[in-house]
């Protein structure tokens, strides 16, 4: 594992190290991803872990899967199944999920793998021809597990354009709140910079997090704060689809009721109409709302993440 910026300037993200470029893999080989390389060099400090390697496999070494036997589910050499990695990966998969609890904000991992994969890992049974695509990588696993708050995604599922800006949406979140004190006046202000970010996956959303916000008191800001990160994260987990976005930007507008014209009003509902319409990208009414925003200057509204949720340069929602 690579070292993490303790400074945390920047979101801490994990990645299997092929992806980046490191000679890894089983045969020597790496794959390294452009997207993934790129985006995490520049925004994200960049935590690479290979599992196999971690786990004591050589490199090269011989090739690995999932295996279903009478003792359940295990790691194995692919062609000699007596040969048994499932303690050791066990062992370094609960250690390093740990050692990178409070690290990390987000994990990219290599789709499929043995050790990585999150979904559709084969699984391979004596007598079946055709594996079983139901499994999860051995060290995905346990690492979701000891961090189910940590938001995750493979190389593969990133190439879908509204996986990928919901998925970096909650990097950002996780990241900041990360960055907040164990204090009731954080809590309530990171609810607040949030409210049109949850509004947008349900209007029920913001009362329901609302409620677990302002049970805090002193005595339990701690019991309670986690209660609300982890309902929040599984919140952030959903697309918010166009309509639960057209009624989010409908209520962002309300605030410059007093200050736009006629003219300019009906510019924005005819923007909102064009993207409800699929004639437009999400970023079409979110820069008219981001003009609007800079030329009135609403304080309130100068805290919401749901206008930029992560930097500008990404560009994820000309996409969707």
């Amino acid at each position: 594992m690579e070292n993490f910026d303790n400074n945390k300037t920047k979101p801490n993200i994990g990645i299997s190290a092929c992806l980046m470029g490191h000679k890894v893999r089983f045969d020597g080989s790496h794959k390294n991803n452009k997207f993934v390389n790129e985006v995490a060099n520049h925004y994200f400090n960049p935590v690479t872990v290979c599992p196999e390697v971690g786990s004591g496999m050589g490199t090269p070494r011989p090739p690995i899967h999932l295996y279903n036997s009478n003792q359940g589910i295990l790691l194995v050499d692919r062609d000699d199944h007596a040969i048994d990695y499932s303690e050791p990966m066990h062992e370094f998969a609960q250690q390093e999920s740990l050692l990178l609890a409070d690290q990390l904000n987000g994990f990219i991992f290599k789709s499929k793998s043995p050790s990585c994969g999150i979904e559709r890992v084969p699984i391979y049974q004596d007598g079946n021809k055709m594996p079983d695509y139901s499994g999860i990588g051995a060290f995905t696993q346990i690492f979701t597990q000891v961090n189910p708050n940590i938001p995750i995604e493979d190389e593969g599922r990133l190439n879908d354009s509204k996986i990928k800006e919901n998925f970096l949406e909650r990097v950002y979140a996780h990241y900041r709140f990360s960055m907040t004190e164990n204090t009731i006046s954080d809590l309530l202000d990171f609810h607040a910079s949030y409210k049109y970010s949850i509004m947008a996956r349900g209007s029920q959303y913001p009362s329901i997090l609302g409620r677990i916000a302002a049970s805090a008191r002193h005595d339990n800001i701690e019991e309670i704060r986690d209660v609300y990160f982890k309902e929040f994260m599984q919140i952030m987990k959903i697309q918010a689809s166009r309509s639960k976005h057209i009624n989010t930007m409908q209520h962002i507008m309300g605030y410059f009721k007093n200050e736009l014209d006629a003219d300019s009003k009906q510019e924005l509902l005819s923007v909102f109409d064009s993207y409800k319409n699929y004639e437009a990208p999400l970023s079409t009414p979110m820069a008219l709302l981001n003009l609007f925003q800079r030329r009135y200057k609403n304080n309130y509204l100068s805290t919401q993440y749901y206008l930029n949720p992560y930097p500008k340069e990404l560009a994820l929602r000309a996409n969707i």
